[in-house]
């Protein structure tokens, strides 16, 4: 029963789709040239935010290192 309606209103609305599946590939197109152009420098920048961090936490790590004593630690 139901199956019939919505072959109906594909048919009524092919134009649309067709537009709209259209649209979805351009729109796709431009996201992967896109791509092509951000991701070398998204990676390149968090791989250097990654590497301060983890300089910066070594930096922090021995800064605090006088604040342990071995003896009094299990």
């Amino acid at each position: 029963m139901n199956f019939g309606k919505y072959a109906a209103d594909i048919q009524q609305c092919w134009q649309g789709m067709l537009i709209m599946c259209f649209v979805t590939l351009v729109i796709t197109i431009i996201y992967i040239f896109l791509l092509k152009w951000i991701t070398k420098p998204l990676l390149y920048t968090s791989m250097a935010v990654i590497f301060i961090g983890f300089f910066l936490l070594g930096v922090w790590a021995w800064m605090q290192r006088s604040k342990y004593d071995a003896e009094k630690e299990p």
